[in-house]
């Protein structure tokens, strides 16, 4: 297995990793909000206002977890957005060689490694 090959599996692992962890935490959330809604439904039907209460603070505390598995989910998302360009690149240059690689690093040929116009 070439290097190429092995870059292009560990890009491809990573991004099904992050499609996975973003399907988990979407999911977490769906339930957490679902959690959340239930216990403000009980705290509207409480008629004592301290178990009411506790309910209310129960839906907060659900909804702001929601809101973390929401928020996970779109990392992971991006995360796996900025990784797609990779999948299909040439990861490695094949005709670069040590000597060209530090011929490429003196004077103006740095900058146009990195893509700034001389």
């Amino acid at each position: 297995m070439t290097v190429e090959e092995t870059l292009q599996k560990l890009v491809e692992h990573h991004r099904n990793e992050s499609k996975k962890a973003a399907a988990h935490h979407t999911g977490m959330a769906e339930k957490e909000i679902k959690i959340s809604k239930t216990h403000a439904a009980i705290a509207q039907q409480h008629t004592n206002q301290v178990l009411a209460q506790g309910h209310r603070d129960l839906s907060d505390y659900h909804a702001a977890k929601a809101e973390h598995h929401t928020a996970f989910a779109r990392h992971h998302l991006d995360q796996d957005e900025k990784l797609s360009p990779l999948s299909n690149a040439e990861l490695i240059n094949e005709h670069s060689d040590a000597g060209d690689q530090l011929m490429d690093a003196a004077d103006a040929d740095l900058y146009k490694r990195f893509g700034i116009p001389v």
